[in-house]
């Protein structure tokens, strides 16, 4: 299909539509991800039209879909399992504008609402996620937490600036190291059998890019993970100078509490090693000289690259590194430009 087609398609649903079209649209183009071998939840959500549940004027407020899917999923698996669920509860310990409280009653469930805001829309007020104990347990929880600063909640959505508002936390290392501690608590909180679902979204500020799903902590056995595609946003409609990738999507991470007192779990660990030190087989004599070449804007004289090599653990196993740097470059003449006797360039410039 070529963009003549895809316009006229839009003219045709706006004009018998209206303004619903590309909502219309929306549900259409992702129906063969969202529905799959007779399943209603795929790993990949898309909810154009929001449903109704909650507060769509609260910023940050996901669909009542989401919940309904999750909890739709988790109410499934009990029951072909043959498990009880007389008593089954769904928590959500930040609950916002009160979005699951609409599921549960939909779905009859018991729910459990807290949320830190003094006059929430339903449940307990005051609750604070990293100082109260969760007093109850749930077979669901569904944990929607702010996306680190990209939306204030106290000072801004209600009351005064809270200091234990995960979206005033002073920086994302801050904010991350409380956002691991709350899931930790949350799934303690779980009973046997029971599900965690983790609703997160990447964060893009001041050149830099973070990605709460990658870095947050993972407890128990890693069920699922869900892409949701996302609508309607308050950016949508501004335009960028500058070239970055939008964020047009988040995640959902479904953790399954199978063992009620072994709980395996795994951590993010960052490191950072230096090329100019390190040898792995990974890492070619022919990419150790092209990267020492980009320390140095792309030109080298053979001399310097055997001063800058000497020490390296490369040469210190190989008495003859002079030659095997020599050999090297010969290997590669089309990567490495002689540009006067004993001098090269790279075949590109470096950024």
């Amino acid at each position: 299909m070529n963009d003549l087609q895809i316009q006229r398609a839009a003219e045709l649903l706006q004009n018998e539509f209206g303004p619903e079209w590309q909502t219309i649209a929306g549900m259409l183009g992702t129906e063969g991800l969202r529905k799959r071998v007779g399943k209603e939840l795929t790993s990949f959500m898309a909810f154009p039209e929001r449903g109704n549940g909650g507060d769509n004027h609260w910023r940050g407020n996901c669909s009542p879909e989401v919940v309904a899917s999750i909890l739709r999923y988790v109410l499934d698996c009990k029951r072909y399992y043959g498990k009880d669920i007389s008593q089954f509860t769904l928590m959500d310990p930040m609950s916002g504008s009160g979005t699951s409280q609409t599921v549960a009653d939909q779905f009859q469930v018991r729910s459990l609402l807290y949320d830190l805001n003094p006059v929430p829309a339903y449940g307990y007020e005051n609750w604070n996620a990293l100082k109260n104990d969760v007093e109850d347990s749930a077979d669901l929880i569904f944990f929607h937490p702010p996306y680190h600063d990209i939306i204030k909640y106290s000072g801004n959505m209600w009351g005064q600036p809270h200091p234990d508002d995960l979206s005033r936390c002073e920086n994302y290392q801050d904010f991350l190291e409380k956002l691991n501690y709350c899931i930790r608590k949350f799934f303690f909180a779980l009973r046997k059998d029971g599900r965690l679902a983790v609703l997160v979204g990447d964060i893009r500020k001041d050149g830099h890019f973070y990605s709460m799903q990658n870095d947050l902590m993972r407890m128990g056995e890693f069920e699922s993970f869900l892409v949701k595609g996302q609508f309607n946003c308050v950016s949508d409609n501004r335009r960028y100078k500058k070239p970055f990738i939008p964020v047009v999507t988040e995640y959902v991470l479904i953790l399954k509490k199978a063992d009620s007192l072994t709980v395996p779990f795994s951590c993010r660990q960052d490191g950072c090693l230096s090329v100019s030190q390190t040898d792995l087989q990974t890492i070619t004599w022919h990419h150790l000289i092209r990267m020492t070449m980009e320390s140095m804007g792309g030109t080298a004289a053979l001399s310097d690259l055997y001063a800058l090599l000497r020490n390296h653990p490369k040469a210190r196993k190989n008495p003859h590194y002079e030659d095997r740097i020599r050999a090297t470059i010969y290997e590669h003449p089309d990567q490495y430009l002689r540009t006067a006797q004993g001098c090269y360039q790279l075949n590109y410039a470096v950024a």
